[in-house]
C-alpha cells in the first residue's frame, strides 16, 4: 500500500526536560538529594541543596529547594546530565535565577555540551542596583545542541557572590514524520561516521536524494543510484527524502 509522506518541523515549543529542584527537608548534597528526575538523568556537583529563600517571583517558580551556590573557593557547580534533545530543534533552556547581592549580575555562568568535554557557553544578563536581588526567570541565548545526552553546567566562580536557581526547563521543536514503504529500503550505516552513506531498495533504480537540516532547510539535492556523499555535513541530526518510481519516503540520518 502507498501512503502519502508528509514530513515538517513543528513550530510549537515542547517541554523537553523540567527540573524543579524536589523537596528537601534542609540543606542537601547533591548527590544525596531527591530530584525530580530520575534514571536516565543525573546530577553532580560541589553546590548544595537549600529550601532557605525558596523560588517565588516570577511566573511558574515552584518553591521548595534550590541550588545554592556559594561565592567562595571552590568554585561551585552544579551539572544535569542524560537529557535526549536528539529529536528535537531551536531548543531553549530557562531557569530561575537568584542573586544574594543588588550588584550581582552574570558571575554565574551556564554551558551545554554533547560530549562533556567541549562546552558551549551561554550569555544572559540581568537588572543590577536597588531591589535586584530576587527571583527572576532567565532564557539564555546561544546554540544548544540536539543530541541524545545533553549536559548542562551551572558554576559559580569565586565571586564572593552568592546565586540560586531552581526549575530548570528545556523546550524544543518536535519534528513529526510519517512515511511510506519504498520496498525493501535501507539507509546504511546510520549513525554514519565517514561521508559516503549508502541507500538500497528492492529495485535498486535511480533515486532522488534530497537532506535536510533540522530547521528544514535543504543541504543536499542529488540523484543516485546507491550512495550519496555527505561529507561536507557537519556531526548532527538531519531528514533524508528518498523517491523512487514514483514512492517517497523519510529517514532520520544521524551524522557522528
Amino acid at each position: 500500500m502507498l501512503f502519502i509522506v508528509l514530513f515538517h518541523f513543528t513550530n510549537a515549543q515542547t517541554v523537553i526536560f523540567s527540573e524543579n529542584i524536589g523537596t528537601p527537608a534542609g540543606t542537601t548534597a547533591i548527590n544525596a538529594n531527591i530530584f525530580q528526575n530520575g534514571s536516565p538523568i543525573t546530577f553532580s556537583g560541589t553546590a548544595d541543596i537549600r529550601i532557605s529563600t525558596p523560588s517565588d517571583t516570577y511566573p511558574g517558580a515552584s518553591g521548595n529547594g534550590c541550588v545554592f551556590f556559594g561565592g567562595t573557593t571552590p568554585a561551585k557547580t552544579f551539572i544535569i546530565e542524560g537529557i535526549n534533545t536528539s529529536n528535537y530543534s531551536n531548543i531553549i533552556l530557562s531557569f530561575g535565577h537568584q542573586k544574594g547581592t543588588n550588584a550581582g549580575n552574570k558571575e554565574l555562568t551556564v554551558a551545554v555540551s554533547s560530549d562533556g568535554t567541549n562546552w558551549i557557553p551561554l550569555s544572559y544578563t540581568r537588572p543590577t542596583g536597588a531591589g535586584t536581588s530576587i527571583w527572576t526567570l532567565i532564557t539564555p541565548a546561544g546554540t544548544i545542541p540536539s543530541t541524545n545526552n545533553l549536559r548542562i553546567k551551572f558554576e559559580n566562580p569565586i565571586s564572593n557572590i552568592g546565586f540560586r536557581i531552581d526549575d530548570v526547563k528545556l523546550t524544543g521543536n518536535t519534528l513529526s514524520i510519517k512515511e511510506n514503504n519504498i520496498a525493501g529500503l535501507k539507509i546504511y550505516p546510520n549513525p554514519l561516521t565517514g561521508g559516503i552513506l549508502f541507500i538500497s531498495t528492492d529495485s535498486n533504480s535511480e533515486k532522488n536524494i534530497t537532506v535536510f537540516d533540522i530547521l528544514g532547510k535543504q543541504l543536499i539535492h542529488t540523484i543516485v543510484t546507491e550512495s550519496v556523499n555527505v561529507s561536507n555535513l557537519k556531526a548532527g541530526i538531519y531528514i533524508i527524502k528518498i523517491t523512487e518510481e514514483g514512492k517517497t519516503a523519510t529517514r532520520k540520518l544521524v551524522i557522528k
